[in-house]
């Protein structure tokens, strides 16, 4: 992430540029899924959705960070090619954070016990962990599940991901050309502090909220709800295009789709993949989860503006209600609500263990 940061505020060309956001992609990529998996297990049964999601809802810092200096840039009169070049720049200095805690870090102790079979590691890790003392008994057992089992999980989770991605991120990289067409006077600067008001009044919120309640909720059941409330909002100001007339009701509208997307299938996508696989392949099917789920982002913020110019804004808007039914389809027929339930209970992962001597 930081090679890929550096490199892309030097990019003398497009491809180079290219290059250097694959390099940042593949950074992050490895990292999605490990942030989830790590905090699921070391949190308890009782707040582990609530865990997961604090670390998933730090994205709201950046994206609130990230439109809030390309403002203070551009209000400044920066030339906007070194603007860019700063922004994309920045990102290196939390990827070089990352660098020092990750390596500060012990390994999974679940994952060291029950895929390596080293309980007497496993403990140590623990016990370095919370400034306590662990003992190892030895009774851990080796989990070697195939992915071919769960495959309809994957579909469930990469399935629900992908379609939520395409929905919010044509909808949030497209907000700029959205406010265009509500407000076609208001230049770059403009729609980009509507933008960062929207999300920082409306999203933020729900990050806040989702991570106070999904325990409560159950995190399977938050997904459907926020989809069924994300689609409505998009149904309602696409099925009703006068609503567009008013740049009130507009917002308040659009608004709520991103506090539902936010409390929602934005941070349950991120925590239901990293509760539903067995211990031997929770990064794997976070992993495919997520990179399906980006392929989906990739989709939607390139051919969103297409469909927004050719379409209009109400029929864009309707067809991506489309996608949020087909989340909550998705949800109900292929993942089991892991709440209140352990991770091994929730993966069905005792089903998965094999007669294994563990080092002790």
């Amino acid at each position: 992430m930081t090679v890929g940061s550096i490199l892309s505020a030097i990019s003398p060309n497009v491809m180079f540029l290219l290059i250097s956001r694959v390099i940042l992609g593949l950074g992050i990529g490895g990292d999605y899924p490990l942030s989830a998996t790590l905090m699921s297990e070391y949190a308890n049964t009782k707040s582990r959705g609530r865990l997961v999601s604090i670390v998933f809802s730090a994205q709201a810092l950046g994206l609130v960070i990230g439109p809030a200096v390309a403002l203070t840039l551009l209000a400044a009169g920066m030339n906007h090619d070194l603007a860019w070049r700063i922004m994309l720049g920045l990102g290196a200095l939390p990827a070089m954070s990352v660098i020092y805690i990750r390596r500060t870090l012990p390994e999974s102790p679940r994952w060291i016990a029950r895929v390596k079979g080293d309980a007497k590691r496993a403990a140590n890790e623990l016990a370095s962990f919370s400034l306590g003392t662990a003992i190892s008994n030895g009774k851990d057992s080796i989990v070697k599940a195939p992915l071919s089992k769960y495959i309809f999980t994957l579909i469930g989770t990469a399935g629900a991901w992908f379609v939520f991605d395409f929905a919010y991120y044509g909808n949030a990289i497209s907000t700029p050309l959205i406010m265009k067409e509500i407000v076609p006077h208001a230049n770059i600067l403009a729609s980009t502090a509507m933008s960062l008001i929207l999300f920082s009044v409306a999203a933020v919120p729900g990050y806040i909220l989702a991570l106070l309640t999904v325990d409560q909720i159950g995190h399977k059941r938050l997904q459907i709800i926020g989809f069924a409330l994300m689609g409505l909002m998009f149904f309602i100001i696409g099925a009703f295009p006068f609503l567009t007339q008013s740049i009130a009701i507009f917002l308040t509208l659009y608004g709520f789709s991103y506090f539902f997307a936010e409390f929602g299938a934005n941070t349950t996508t991120f925590l239901l993949a990293a509760e539903v696989f067995p211990v031997n392949l929770r990064t794997t099917g976070h992993g495919y989860s997520a990179g399906i789920a980006k392929i989906g982002a990739f989709i939607g913020a390139f051919i969103f503006p297409i469909i927004l110019k050719s379409l209009g804004l109400d029929k864009t808007l309707v067809l991506t209600s489309v996608f949020s039914v087909v989340g909550i389809l998705l949800t109900m027929a292929f993942i089991t609500e892991p709440s209140g339930k352990s991770l091994e209970e929730a993966s069905n992962e005792s089903s998965h263990i094999v007669a294994a001597e563990v080092k002790i």
